[in-house]
């Protein structure tokens, strides 16, 4: 599957539930949920990345209070990989923030090479 040839409704197919995962994931401080649509070949899953991540569940009250609630602002397409752009919101920290997915096409799958949250 070459994610760059979807259509953005195509791409926001794939990319809104692999997003509820990581927003589930992040909540309930579980790796296993949270990490579901990577790349197991890619960073995100080495035990840095996950050691990381889990530093960042217990100092910040951002990452483990995200909204299931989020509005879409646009997709973007990037050499080889596409980046899904949204405004999440926290039930604990006011204001907006830029919720970045980056996915890729990875052995016929797409997968997600990269998560940011400002």
């Amino acid at each position: 599957m070459d994610i760059l040839a979807k259509s953005d409704s195509e791409i926001l197919e794939i990319a809104e539930p692999m997003w509820d995962d990581i927003v589930k994931g992040s909540n309930e401080k579980n790796w296993e949920l949270f990490s579901k649509s990577m790349d197991s070949k890619g960073s995100d899953k080495e035990p840095a990345s996950r050691k990381d991540v889990e530093q960042q569940w217990e100092n910040s009250d951002l990452l483990t209070s995200l909204t299931p609630n989020r509005e879409f602002l646009s997709i973007l397409r990037k050499e080889d990989c596409v980046l899904v752009l949204w405004k999440q919101w926290s039930t604990k920290v006011k204001g907006d923030f830029l919720a970045s997915l980056y996915l890729k096409s990875v052995n016929d799958e797409v997968k997600s090479i990269g998560i940011w949250l400002r």
